[in-house]
């Protein structure tokens, strides 16, 4: 499909998601004016929760607090991996709405909660206090909102570890904004589960506070609270890839750059105004004349510091040698420059290079991922999940930064605030392009599984565990009581529809709905007394 093409695909979904939203929020706002006075100024997207005359008091809220570190235990709750029910219970299937052409395909499995650990005042007493919850979700639908979209199921009895149906699709396809998934070649390596993380399952009292015109249900810093006398991570500080120390990793680490070099290039399309600036006469001289101009400004800005003796200052030294390296950057760019527009001095002599530097580009990008095969054989010779040598990492890192091309290309600079004037800059592009190698997702893997865990470095573990603490956006996953909405607002008294679930964008399960936004699964208090999960709403919301 060419990008023109995935344009016009991208922005027809968003149209139908903007519509949806649209109608959710019109449905909202009349339900506002009608429930609530006119000076209300709460506006959610849509009617939940409202304050009828007769509702649902609710005094307590229970948080999904992921265990970190897990316990590995006899199974209660937990998120993501593989439901565990009798044979009899059929994994949920559903017709897309969005998708109907695909036809009926399986959901995906996101939890199941052991309701006997539920408190009793739970949803104002109603509801399940024996057998299991279990949530199931299609996650890859842009705007869910209907009941194909999800299935809530609740079972009596606890079965053996459910084999996912054959024809279980990828977590993300990335049809819409959600997490990446760089690291898998193609759509097919995407996972079809996510990791299973335990849970515990907190009580907290359900109450909320007044923020300027929002209302707001979870304390500030609350993985704090969740989490006492524990290392939290500042939310969203994401750690950096680690270096792979297993040979799983290494694969990651390949399997990046394979699917980087072999994604589809753009054709090359030279604009008009470049050949018109290089037709203009003496233009590609004065391109060295602005430099040269623009470095002349720079070094009577930074003397100061070039000349006289060494500062006494410790921060004014670090701040000459840093200067001192980049007049040395600046010297030799120019340098380059200059020999770079004496080769190539003519307008044509610049298009026709630009134009086979891109063909040789592709040729390059081509021979990497030939190169990147023959790496990747070599590690699928040893076992996956075994330690890799550091000897061993560090040789293949440096074989992939040797592997390089440089070249020119053209940038748009200003000049005296006329705009759309054209500099060249030189690039250099190595194998291993610098990119996210997905060996974060490997460590929480490895985190939640009782045999590879030991793999994990300690310093590794050690940065990891207070971001695996932490909440995306201050909001948990939770069971009851007030939500904590993204575009919405909870409203203060009984409840005319009960939270059954909130499951909020974990970067610990590599969960991003929409915008790191989360779902909300409501249900009335008549359905909920009759355990009628089938008459249950879905809401996504996002940025």
């Amino acid at each position: 499909m060419s990008w023109w093409q995935l344009l016009i695909v991208g922005a027809a979904a968003f149209i139908v998601w903007d519509f949806r939203r649209f109608r959710r929020a019109k449905a909202a706002r009349q339900a506002s004016s009608s429930g609530a006075g006119s000076n209300d100024p709460a506006r959610p997207l849509r009617d939940v929760p409202v304050s009828p005359p007769a509702g649902v008091s609710e005094c307590v809220s229970v948080i999904l607090r992921r265990q970190v570190p897990p316990r590995f235990e006899a199974p209660r709750s937990w998120l993501g991996g593989l439901p565990m029910i009798s044979d009899h219970v059929e994994w949920p299937r559903s017709v897309s709405a969005e998708h109907p052409e695909q036809g009926e395909r399986p959901l995906h499995f996101l939890a199941q909660i052991a309701c006997a650990d539920l408190p009793a005042e739970l949803w104002g007493g109603l509801g399940p206090r024996d057998g299991w919850l279990l949530l199931f979700v299609d996650p890859n639908q842009g705007a869910p909102e209907e009941p194909d979209a999800f299935r809530i199921l609740h079972v009596d009895t606890l079965g053996p570890e459910r084999k996912p149906p054959f024809d279980l699709g990828p977590v993300h396809d990335g049809a819409y904004t959600g997490p990446g998934y760089d690291y898998c070649r193609s759509l097919a390596e995407v996972p079809t589960l996510w990791r299973r993380w335990p849970v515990d399952l907190v009580v907290v009292a359900n109450t909320l506070t007044k923020a300027g015109n929002r209302t707001v249900v979870a304390p500030d810093n609350f993985a704090e609270i969740l989490y006492p006398g524990q290392r939290v991570a500042p939310d969203r500080q994401r750690p950096s890839d680690p270096e792979p120390f297993t040979w799983r990793g290494a694969l990651y680490v390949l399997d990046s750059i394979e699917r980087s070099c072999s994604a589809p290039m753009d054709e090359l399309r030279l604009p008009n105004e470049l050949a018109e600036r290089l037709n203009q006469p003496g233009y590609i001289g004065s391109i060295i004349a602005a430099v040269d101009a623009d470095d002349a400004k720079w070094t009577a800005s930074s003397q100061p510091l070039l000349e006289g003796p060494e500062p006494e200052d410790e921060t004014l030294r670090l701040r000459r040698v840093q200067t001192i390296a980049v007049a040395e950057v600046r010297r030799t760019r120019r340098e380059a420059l200059a020999a770079f527009l004496a080769s190539h001095s003519t307008p044509d002599s610049i298009i026709a290079y630009l134009r086979q530097s891109n063909r040789d580009l592709r040729h390059w990008r081509a021979e990497v991922v030939d190169r990147v095969a023959g790496e990747r054989s070599a590690v699928l010779a040893h076992d996956l999940d075994s330690l890799m040598p550091i000897e061993a990492w560090q040789a293949l890192k440096a074989r992939l930064r040797r592997d390089t091309f440089r070249f020119w290309n053209y940038h748009w600079v200003d000049r005296d605030g006329e705009r759309l004037h054209v500099s060249f800059w030189k690039k250099e592009l190595s194998a291993d392009l610098g990119q996210r190698t997905g060996v974060r997702e490997l460590v929480a893997d490895y985190y939640v599984d009782a045999v590879r865990r030991s793999l994990i470095p300690p310093a590794v573990l050690a940065e990891f565990e207070p971001h695996w603490r932490s909440l995306d956006d201050n909001r948990p996953h939770r069971m009851g009581g007030y939500h904590d909405g993204v575009q919405s607002d909870a409203r203060v008294g009984p409840a005319s529809e009960l939270l059954l679930f909130q499951i909020a964008s974990d970067d610990a399960m590599h969960w991003s709905w929409g915008d790191s936004g989360a779902f909300y699964f409501f249900l009335k208090p008549d359905a909920l007394k009759a355990l009628s999960f089938s008459r249950a709403q879905i809401l996504l919301e996002c940025h």
